[in-house]
């Protein structure tokens, strides 16, 4: 299959010396300009290639601004820059402004094949994840530190130890710290990031930008300072959840307890909605009436559950008043093991790989199964394995 990829150069030099290798390229249609930021709307709009490179030799502003108006009007496009900046705060910029990568200088051939590269496997992870069924779980905290965080980070871990894609999104906007439950690492892009760059969204640039842990549990963190939080619309968000549908196999909303319009949204392009508790009578006065509001909403009964973290059997309120209460069932408890559970969140790591043993993680283990069956064949009886023929 052929690719169509565009170059525009700073120089007639550089595209001479672009042209003059191009034979040797296989596979690609290949076209160069000598202009700038302000040819890339044309050539977006009049040749329509599968990948534009576009030489950037000075980082510059009004360029930037040129750019991102030329990537709104054809977001699907990738623009790809050529550019001696490497840093990150020119990473982010550029992205903000619709570039999907920035390749160093000097221009080759071999600057053109990555761009290409980049492109096929975009295609390659649209195709291989279109059509998956993808299951979205949101976790809502009836009231605070009823372990809703820990409960959608380390469910996701567990889930990926059954080599599952998964994706946490943070949507605790303000005060969102989901990552550092389960990663020491730092990310580089965050929900308002993609929120940025939600019309021009696609597999390649939700694959960089998420912050991947040991375990291999994906996560768009929230914000480290709430700044262009406005940017996270209803609209937004849905365009990155539409895009995580057809790339994981589970995405877990980490909710917060607002519920504003971007958190009905996300509530409403969930599958299941979790309301997480633990048991206390003021817990039961709100999942009473958060009950009520999703009912208010048109939640199907079959769509809202009840976990309860942290549950003792032998505590003052039963289950049994809980569900009564609420009219909600109560989907899952989860036992009480404090000192396993506050190790794994001050040490940022899995409760499955830090204590895979422990009671809660068993629980988590058969949450992910039930979620994500695993097939296991029976084991053969002694007598038809002596009775069986020959190969």
């Amino acid at each position: 299959m052929t690719t169509r990829a565009t170059f525009i150069c700073s120089s007639k030099a550089v595209r001479d010396e672009l042209l003059a290798q191009a034979p040797g390229m296989r596979g690609v249609e290949f076209k160069a300009h000598v202009g700038s930021a302000r040819t890339l709307l044309t050539v977006l709009q009049k040749e329509r290639p599968d990948v534009v490179l576009l030489d950037f030799p000075v980082a510059d502003e009004q360029a930037l601004e040129q750019i991102e108006a030329a990537t709104l009007q054809a977001p699907s496009t990738p623009v790809v820059l050529v550019s001696p900046d490497q840093s990150l705060a020119f990473l982010k910029s550029a992205m903000r402004a619709g570039v999907r990568d920035i390749l160093p200088t000097p221009i080759t051939m071999g600057t053109v094949q990555r761009a290409v590269d980049y492109v096929q496997e975009s295609k390659s992870i649209t195709s291989r994840f279109s059509g998956a069924g993808c299951m979205v779980l949101a976790f809502v905290p009836v009231k605070g530190g009823s372990g809703a965080t820990f409960l959608a980070t380390n469910l996701a871990e567990t889930l990926a130890e059954q080599h599952k894609r998964v994706l946490v999104i943070d949507l605790n906007l303000y005060f969102g710290d989901a990552a550092l439950y389960v990663t020491d690492r730092k990310p580089t892009a965050s929900l308002v990031d993609m929120a940025l760059r939600a019309g021009r969204l696609d597999a390649m640039l939700l694959e960089s930008s998420v912050l991947r842990t040991q375990g291999n549990v994906h996560i768009l963190p929230a914000p480290d300072l709430p700044g262009q939080l406005d940017a996270v619309t209803p609209d937004a968000l849905d365009a990155i959840i539409l895009q995580a549908r057809m790339e994981y196999d589970f995405v877990m909303l980490d909710m917060s307890r607002t519920l504003d319009p971007v958190a009905v949204k996300a509530l409403d392009l969930a599958d299941r909605i979790y309301m997480t508790l633990q048991l206390s009578l003021p817990a039961i006065q709100g999942v009473k009436r958060l009950a009520t509001v999703f009912n208010g909403l048109g939640y199907a009964s079959s769509k809202l559950s009840v976990v309860v973290n942290r549950f003792d059997k032998g505590g003052v309120i039963r289950l049994e008043e809980l569900t009564r209460a609420a009219n909600v069932p109560v989907k899952r408890t989860l036992p009480n093991s404090e000192a396993a559970v506050a190790a794994s969140v001050n040490q940022g790591v899995p409760l499955i790989r830090l204590a895979p043993r422990d009671p809660v993680a068993r629980a988590l283990q058969e949450w992910a199964q039930e979620l994500s069956p695993v097939m296991v064949k029976p084991a053969k009886h002694w007598f038809q394995v002596l009775t069986r023929s020959p190969a």
